[in-house]
């Protein structure tokens, strides 16, 4: 059986140079104290559901301290950020360029053309919509806030660039991503 190829979610240095890297090792840190609040250890399986589907061995770093990341929404909301950034930039033509503002279309993240592929400018970056959102709720969550993000992107779809819908539920691990 062929091994699943790695996800390793510490490392943001080529997944979103436009982040900085404190703000990526937060969301990496928050992650990793989210999947081991719902029992798994490093390496677990990742099931990426939707339109990309496929499997993933996903490894972190142990966090330094879990004394900060109390709040199972916090935990959720990071931790969905920092694997939606490495699935999108694995999974599309796009990289994570800049947050949204809260109200602008319904979505958290601008999406552009990563650097070398034909379509790049720097200069324009909405090329794509992303929302996240995670959960530890299981699958029957993660069903209905599917649902939920998609109709939360209608307000921008006049733009006419794809949406991207990545949420991850921590209990399984799954993300399901659905472009729009």
């Amino acid at each position: 059986m062929k091994p699943l190829e790695e996800l390793f979610i510490n490392d943001f240095k080529d997944v979103c140079p436009e982040i900085s890297a404190i703000q990526c090792a937060n969301y990496a840190e928050g992650c990793a104290v989210a999947l081991e609040e719902q029992g798994h250890q490093t390496p677990t399986e990742l099931l990426v559901d939707g339109d990309f589907p496929r499997k993933y061995s996903l490894l972190w770093n142990k966090p330094l301290s879990k004394r900060g990341w109390r709040e199972p929404n916090d935990l959720a909301h990071f931790g969905a950020l920092a694997i939606a950034f490495h699935l999108t930039t694995k999974l599309t033509e796009y990289q994570v360029v800049m947050q949204a503002r809260i109200g602008k279309g319904g979505f958290d993240y601008y999406l552009g053309y990563k650097e070398g592929h034909p379509k790049y400018d720097p200069d324009n970056f909405m090329n794509a919509r992303l929302e996240i959102s995670g959960t530890n709720k299981g699958v029957k969550a993660l069903t209905a806030r599917v649902r939920e993000k998609i109709e939360q992107v209608k307000p921008s779809d006049s733009w006419n660039i794809p949406a991207y819908i990545a949420v991850t539920d921590f209990s399984k691990p799954i993300t399901f991503i659905k472009k729009k």
